[in-house]
C-alpha cells in the first residue's frame, strides 16, 4: 500500500466508524424523537430512495470532476448529515440528513473505489482491494459496538457529536 492508499484508507476507517456509530441505533433514534412504527417504516423506506437516484450521478461526476474532488465535495456533504442528524427536532428532520447521506455515499463511494483501482499496480490490486474491504469489514463491527455504548451512557446527541467529530477529521485527512 502506498503512503497515499493508507491515509485514504485512514480517512475511510474514520469516516465509517462514524457512520456505522449510528446508522444500525437509527429506529432508536427515530423513536426517541417520536416516531411510530409506521412512521420508522416510511423513513427506512424514503432513505432507500435517495441513494438510488443519486449512486450513477455520483459516478458520472467522480469521472467528470475527478476523484479527489468528487470525495472531496461528497466529504463537505456529509458534515452537514451529522449537523442534520445533532440539530433535528423531529423524525421527519432525519430525511433531510438521509439526503445528504445519500449524496455523499453516491459521490464518495464510487470514487473511492475508482481511486484505489487507479493507485493500485495490477499485481497488487485484488490484495489492496481485499485489505480495504476486510478494514470496513472491522468497521462495520467496532463502529455499532461503539455507538451503542456512547448512545447508552452519554445518550444519541453526544453519539452523534462524537461520530461526526470522527468524520470531520476524514474530511480534513481527505
Amino acid at each position: 500500500l502506498s503512503k497515499l492508499l493508507l491515509l485514504f484508507l485512514l480517512a475511510m476507517i474514520l469516516a465509517n466508524i462514524g457512520g456505522m456509530m449510528y446508522g444500525p441505533l437509527m429506529p432508536l433514534y427515530l423513536k426517541e424523537l417520536n416516531a411510530s412504527v409506521g412512521q420508522i417504516g416510511l423513513f427506512f423506506t424514503l432513505s432507500q430512495i435517495i441513494p438510488l437516484a443519486l449512486q450513477i450521478l455520483g459516478g458520472w461526476i467522480s469521472d467528470s470532476l475527478g476523484r479527489l474532488r468528487a470525495i472531496a465535495i461528497g466529504s463537505v456533504v456529509g458534515i452537514f448529515t451529522y449537523v442534520a442528524l445533532i440539530l433535528a427536532p423531529t423524525w421527519q428532520w432525519l430525511l433531510l440528513a438521509a439526503g445528504f447521506q445519500a449524496i455523499t455515499g453516491a459521490l464518495v463511494g464510487p470514487s473511492l473505489d475508482a481511486f484505489i483501482a487507479e493507485h493500485s499496480s495490477d499485481e497488487n490490486r485484488a490484495r489492496v482491494f481485499g485489505i480495504s474491504q476486510a478494514i470496513f469489514m472491522i468497521v462495520g463491527v467496532v463502529g455499532p459496538v461503539l455507538g451503542g455504548w456512547l448512545a447508552d451512557s452519554f445518550g444519541f446527541k453526544v453519539m452523534l457529536m462524537i461520530a461526526g467529530g470522527a468524520y470531520f477529521v476524514a474530511t480534513i485527512i481527505r
